[in-house]
This record gives structure tokens, sequence and C-alpha cells, in this order.
């Protein structure tokens, strides 16, 4: 793919997934920040067969680099396009500001969430900016469905190389360089926007105590609880190779933040025991490895309702709201109808009695 095109590049896409990964690379990068040899995060994740049977997996690939063509040289292309009718292929070939450069996300999103049930962000340095932006512009029925952003040395505040790259005239006048300054007003209005949006998803911070291009204090914003960082000993490129990804500290989290993104949707069999009451039933589901991290509350229920015992039987359902609805359903005796509500994006259950309703 040419390094000026600027999609949405799917390396991982069955119509049967109803999750998405998208992974967007940061300055002067290109899908191959991501692609192209075994210690890259996509030769890695589509072997795993958890990603792959709950899955798609997208790069959002735009045009970056660090020495911007200058102005009288874009004048003289962009005429010489003209004349060759060739004025949009020319065009893609300048860097835009971080901003415009999130709109086709935007538009991309638009396009594809109705086919997900969540949608994760895995974003190296001013990738990361590229997401936060793109996230202040969705609407609130998209925002609801972005669970989980992995900040892989993202300049959140800016990047002091950035400041001093600004003042040399070869490299100043790329606007993305300009925008990258250390407590400039671009990132200034960028958190100040960000902040300011209802639906926000969980971010996990990295940062690399040999990174000399993201300080720490800008790859993580003030206020962070520890359990939401990852300190690494990695540089500023060296953290999107995995050398070994049963030891890599970002991968795993990954791998773990993927797995409690996908629990509420996950379809579920067990086989149910004649006699089984009805809480305890449920209360021995969550506590399997597959479900840590779900929390079921009751309520409206007297202590016997709750220990209405269960035929023997074995169940199969679509969802995990499917399977508290129809737990019900297979009782001895008659359980008082009930609801199940599920905290919006989070993994907070209450089950509901409406018998008096």
């Amino acid at each position: 793919m040419p390094k000026n095109y600027i999609d949405m590049d799917f390396v991982l896409e069955n119509k049967k997934n109803r999750h998405l990964i998208i992974l967007v690379h940061g300055l002067n990068g290109s899908e191959s920040t991501w692609k192209g040899e075994d210690q890259r995060f996509v030769e890695n994740l589509t072997k795993e067969n958890y990603v792959k049977d709950n899955f798609d997996l997208a790069l959002y690939v735009y045009g970056t680099k660090i020495i911007e063509i200058s102005w009288f040289a874009r004048i003289i292309r962009l005429l010489r396009g003209l004349i060759n009718n060739k004025a949009k292929e020319d065009a893609k070939r300048f860097n835009v500001g971080i901003e415009k450069v999130s709109m086709p996300l935007v538009g991309q999103l638009n396009g594809y969430h109705e086919k997900y049930e969540t949608i994760s962000f895995i974003s190296h340095s001013m990738g990361g900016l590229v997401t936060k932006s793109a996230l202040t512009w969705l609407d609130s029925e998209i925002l609801e469905k972005v669970y989980f952003f992995m900040s892989l040395s993202v300049p959140h505040i800016g990047a002091h190389l950035a400041t001093l790259g600004a003042k040399i005239p070869v490299i100043g006048k790329n606007p993305q360089i300009m925008e990258l300054k250390s407590m400039g007003k671009f990132t200034t209005l960028l958190n100040q926007r960000y902040g300011s949006i209802k639906i926000q998803p969980k971010i996990v911070y990295q940062w690399g105590i040999q990174d000399d291009v993201v300080p720490q204090p800008s790859a993580y914003p003030a206020h962070i609880p520890n359990n939401l960082t990852i300190a690494t000993q990695d540089d500023h490129f060296s953290v999107v190779l995995i050398k070994n990804k049963r030891i890599n500290v970002v991968y795993k989290r990954i791998m773990e933040e993927l797995n409690i993104v996908t629990l509420p949707f996950l379809e579920i069999e067990a086989d149910i025991p004649e006699g089984i009451s009805f809480k305890v039933f449920i209360e021995s589901i969550l506590r399997s490895k597959r479900f840590n991290g779900i929390r079921i509350d009751f309520e409206g229920f007297t202590n016997k309702e709750l220990n209405i015992e269960l035929r023997e039987s074995k169940i199969k359902s679509k969802s995990l709201v499917d399977f508290l609805i129809e737990i019900g359903e297979l009782s001895i005796n008659k359980m008082p109808k009930y609801i199940v509500e599920r905290e919006k994006r989070t993994y907070n259950f209450t089950i509901k009695s409406i018998k008096n309703e």
C-alpha cells in the first residue's frame, strides 16, 4: 500500500466476528509498523485463535513523513497533476494535521460500526492522538461501542523533540510536527475536547524507560491509576515489536483486555445439574476463569425465589444476557418474571425481579 494512502486496511475479516480491533500507526509510520515480520502485532494477533474467532483486525493507514515538501514544489506538482489529470493522486502526498488525519477514520467508523458490538484501538505514538481526535467526533451510539484503547508511547501533551524540530526550516512547516509540540495548542485543546466527552473507553497507558521521544509525563497523563499504566524497557520504536509474546507485558495485557471486552457477547454452553438452585448455578458459572471480571447482582428477589431449583438440561445461548434469561425458563417451579440489565460499557449486570411492576 502506498505511504500516502488513507484508508482502513482489513487484515483479518470474518462476517461472523462481532468485534473490531483497529491499529493506528504514528508519525512517519505506515502499515509496516504493525506487519511484515514475525515480531509485529499483525503476525502475532492473527495466530491467536481467540482473536480469529471473535475479532476483525484493521490497520488505519494515513500519509505521514517527517520532511515536508516545500510549498513551491507543491504548486509545481499540483499544476503538473492538473495538466495530466492526476491532481487527486498528487494531493495524497502531502502531510495534513492530526485532526484532518482523524476525520477519514471517523467516516470509516460511521460506515462499519453497525456490524460490531465493540471497537478497540491499539495506537502508537502520534496514532494515539489521531485516535483521541476521532473519538471526539463520534456520535454517542458509536462511542458506546469503543471499550478499549491501548496507548503505546503516545505523546498526550506533546514531545520536546517536536518543539525542537518545529524550529528547523525543512521540518518546521510540517503540520504534524507543529501539532506535536510539547504543551502546544493542539494537544491542549485536544485533551480538553477529549475530557469533555461523556463516554470514554478504558485506556491503558504504556511508557518505555528507554524512550527518548515521549517522556513519561506525556505518556502518562496526570492522575492515572497505577493499574492503567505499564512501564516497559522499550524505546519509542521497540514497543511495537513482540519478541516473546509469553513474557511481553504489553501483549499479555492487550490479550487480557480483549478477553474482557468480549465477555458479555460470547456464546455460552453449559450443563445444568438436576436440583441446583437458580442463584447457585449462576454463581458457579461466574467462578470459571472465562468470566473473570463479570459482576452480577440480584434485585427484588426473596431468598426462596433465588433458591428455586432448576431441572437437568443443556443450555446454549448467544450472549450472557440471553443466558441469564433462559436459565429462569428451566426452573422446576415457576420463577418470577425478571429482566437482565447491563450497566453501559461495563461488565456489571443486574437480574431484576419485575413481579411487582
